[in-house]
């Protein structure tokens, strides 16, 4: 209690205006209770002497969350380290054991006699500030604020917002330097290099998502070890925080996962390595991660948990593409996986690795070098402020992003899927997000550059993988796989000997047209346990007749034929191998 505080209560004592009655009061290194007596001769009534509840302990506010569970907001300095904790309490461990813990746990010292206990609890529920908080385990624009996984508010919130989230990554996102050396040291050295600027660009565009409810998704860079794409990566991490620490693995458990999302919602993902991760958690893991809500988990109080939800912007690397790493391994791969994180090559084209533009330097690795050394000691800034130019014209940046997703969609070529479309909008964020960027002083471009380099990546990303659907096409790789794999082990050629071969495991017979083509005689059976294993019949025979690998018969995806199992005719999926890497011709224009 304050000198003023204790010159009021004894005016107001002389004064006779004020009843003696058990009290708390915060000195400058405890909680303290203080009770009242009645003296039993004269009815008088005195305080006795304080006693020691725990340490220090503010109570600076009340808390919300999206289901409404309450909390206190509370600030204490750890015991011992001093660290400063803030923290939001739920109400419901007040008095609990594991409450105690919990604050405990955090350097708290607290009383361990329950008398004492009971009063802090109470101390905890009826005391203290009552200015109303929203608490959220979520980052990213909440309440017209940024929070960043570190917990920092960036901006002013239409009301004051506390981030109950995963802290494990806060080291990740502190800053160096300022935001002119991070434009003259880092943003410098990706002009001219298209997938410097890819990078720039997710994590710049990752907090306008939401502004036109983009979906989550993001692009995977993938070449050999030693190509620069982990350098193009950490120069991404570089806009929001410390470049390897911004880095994720893609073999974390999927809980995990979903943690780290959830407090990047609204947020760029780095994610390194995808061989690093088993097929199993990969497919899991971008599937869900992209999907944008975690697991449901019941709560130890009965019902279910709130499930976590996110909006994420990642930027993936590996040594080979998603598809072919998934479907390499034997594990089927869903349109969506490659369409929510498409595949572009690291190799920019130019016969450095992943850069066009060397700058300065005379190799590709001391390029890298130096990206590396300019992110470690600049880096959190560029961040903070897009998220000030952003605030204060969110309108005007909403509106020019679907103005530029709408032109991008409509450049495509004629017929174009809605895959083709959702990844062409994507580059079109990206493309306005280095945009914003350059014209708020934050990269040192000239206006046009970032967009250019967008529109230079998204044709490649067209010629390689065309604007039809990805389910189609992964259906024919598979095909086309059983058949490079079995066509001579587990086929008998026709015609056939006298002596028919022993074949282990018979998928069917082989012959050759006029031509001299192969062509393969398939047992339904092993057509739909193996070749098209994983996919509906009639949309894979669909599939396979659109790119010419299945010759129908009388209107039916099997014919009639006469082999040495069926001497009368047996019926068989006639399959013949087709070139699937015949380039598609990409659009000849993509607006910006």
């Amino acid at each position: 209690m304050s000198k003023n505080d204790l010159e009021a209560l004894q005016n107001a004592l002389e004064a006779g205006k004020f009843t003696l009655r058990p009290r708390y009061q915060v000195t400058h290194d405890a909680v303290q209770f203080i009770d009242v007596k009645r003296n039993a001769e004269t009815g008088e009534l005195s305080e006795l002497p304080p006693v020691t509840l725990c340490d220090r302990l503010e109570l600076i506010g009340r808390g919300e969350d999206e289901t409404g569970r309450q909390y206190r907001i509370l600030s204490w300095r750890s015991r011992g380290s001093g660290t400063p904790r803030r923290v939001a309490f739920p109400l419901r461990l007040a008095g609990e054991r594991e409450g105690w813990a919990m604050l405990r746990d955090a350097g708290l010292a607290i009383s361990s006699r329950r008398g004492l206990q009971e009063r802090l609890a109470e101390y905890l529920q009826t005391d203290g500030d009552n200015t109303l908080h929203r608490v959220t385990e979520r980052g990213g624009w909440q309440h017209g604020a940024y929070i960043l996984p570190s917990g920092e508010v960036l901006g002013q919130p239409k009301q004051p917002v506390f981030y109950n989230g995963d802290l494990s990554s806060a080291e990740a996102y502190q800053a160096a330097g300022d935001v002119g050396s991070w434009r003259d040291n880092v943003a410098r050295l990706a002009a001219g290099n298209s997938r410097c600027m890819l990078a720039l660009g997710c994590a710049f565009a990752a907090p306008l998502a939401s502004l036109v409810d983009l979906e989550s998704g993001g692009f995977h860079l993938f070449g050999d070890s030693g190509d620069g794409k982990t350098t193009v990566a950490r120069m991404a991490g570089s806009v929001w925080g410390h470049p390897d620490l911004q880095v994720l693995n893609w073999d974390a458990t999927p809980l995990a996962l979903a943690n780290s999302a959830a407090a990047r919602n609204d947020g760029l993902m780095v994610l390194d390595e995808v061989g690093q991760g088993s097929p199993d958690a990969v497919s899991m893991a971008s599937y869900r991660l992209f999907n944008g809500v975690g697991k449901a988990q019941g709560a130890k109080e009965g019902g279910n948990r709130q499930m976590p939800r996110w909006r994420v912007l990642a930027l993936s690397t590996g040594e080979h593409p998603l598809g072919q790493f998934l479907s390499g391994n034997g594990r089927q791969v869903k349109a969506g996986q490659e369409t929510r994180l498409a595949s572009i090559p690291a190799d920019a084209g130019a016969g450095y690795g992943a850069f066009e533009c060397l700058h300065e330097h005379d190799t590709p690795g001391q390029l890298a070098e130096a990206i590396k050394d300019a992110a470690i000691a600049h880096h959190g800034t560029a961040g903070r402020a897009f998220i000030a130019h952003v605030t204060a014209h969110r309108c005007e940046i909403a509106a020019r992003l679907r103005e530029a997703m709408a032109a991008w969609r409509d450049a495509l070529p004629a017929g174009a899927v809605g895959q083709a479309r959702r990844i062409a909008t994507r580059f079109a964020v990206l493309a306005v997000a280095l945009e914003l960027a350059t014209e708020s002083g934050l990269t040192g471009w000239a206006a046009g550059v970032g967009c250019e380099a967008m529109r230079r990546i998204s044709r490649e990303w067209l010629a390689i993988n065309g604007a039809g659907k990805h389910e189609d096409k992964a259906i024919a790789r598979q095909a086309s796989l059983f058949l490079e794999v079995n066509g001579l082990a587990r086929f008998i050629a026709l015609p056939a000997p006298d002596e028919l071969p022993r074949v282990s495991n018979l998928a069917g017979y082989r012959r050759y047209s006029r031509d001299g083509e192969p062509e393969y005689l398939v047992l339904p059976g092993v057509f739909d346990a193996e070749v098209i294993a994983g996919f509906d019949r009639n949309k894979a025979c669909k599939a396979l007749v659109d790119v010419g690998m299945i010759k129908r018969s009388s209107g039916s995806h099997t014919s009639k034929h006469r082999t040495p199992s069926h001497p009368k005719g047996g019926w068989y999926f006639l399959m013949i191998p087709v070139d699937l890497e015949a380039a598609n011709e990409p659009a000849d224009d993509l607006a910006g």
